[in-house]
């Protein structure tokens, strides 16, 4: 899954790469055109954003919750962009599980996380270094961590701990034609969720493990949605 998304996301940045500019350039007079010169080389965005866990097989950990964000970017050449970004997000529930016992009996309780998210990588302006109708729809693509910086395991041995994160994502510039614009991101985020061994079984009919035969490290996809402002710096 996340090879076949890094390939998506190689296939349409070339694509963007070799496009945008001819799109840019014909078809419209200059005072008639829809394209617009972007402005700055720098950026700095804080946002609110949404955190959406995806699949996890045993349902320990942090769910979803409200996050805020700072990104910083720097142009490097033309639509190309150097990205980092910085997340916490404050009480995400996650539901503790003692795996020794059986039914109703095995939630213990819940309790909050605190997570922060540290990722770093590049974003690629789809109309080059122009907006189409004061919108400049972009792509990206970040390494990074995931981590609740926490030691102490639960009851049932499980911590989310601290995660290496590769991920993908698409968003857009809305332009106002001042050095404040509106930044729109959906991240797709994706690490690997760690459980212990007791959290196993050995797959016969009375197994009443919490993962059974699964496998105790899944990867999972996780959502991060944003909306937020931008000031740009060096016109």
């Amino acid at each position: 899954m996340i090879r076949r998304s890094c390939k998506l996301f190689l296939v349409l940045s070339l694509v963007a790469l070799g496009a945008a500019p001819l799109g840019a350039q014909i078809g419209h007079p200059p005072d008639a055109s829809p394209y617009e010169d972007l402005r700055g080389k720098q950026s700095l965005t804080f946002a609110p954003a949404w955190v959406m866990p995806g699949n996890d097989p045993a349902g320990v950990a942090p769910g979803s919750g409200l996050m805020l964000t700072a990104r910083y970017e720097l142009m490097l050449a033309g639509p190309l962009w150097l990205t980092g970004r910085l997340g916490y997000a404050g009480g995400l529930e996650r539901t503790i599980k003692d795996p020794e016992v059986s039914g109703t009996a095995r939630i213990v309780g819940t309790r909050d996380e605190r997570l922060v998210l540290m990722d770093a990588g590049f974003g690629l302006n789809l109309t080059g270094n122009k907006s189409w109708k004061r919108i400049a729809p972009r792509l990206n693509g970040t390494l990074g961590i995931a981590s609740t910086f926490d030691s102490n395991y639960d009851l049932g041995g499980y911590r989310f701990g601290t995660k290496f994160t590769v991920g993908y994502g698409i968003g857009a510039r809305i332009v106002t034609g001042t050095p404040w614009e509106i930044n729109v991101d959906l991240s797709q985020m994706f690490w690997q969720n760690k459980y212990p061994e007791s959290y196993g079984g050995d797959g016969s009919v009375s197994d009443e493990s919490i993962m059974g035969t699964k496998a105790l490290g899944p990867w999972t996809s996780n959502g991060i949605l944003s909306i937020g402002v931008s000031r740009f710096f060096f016109r």
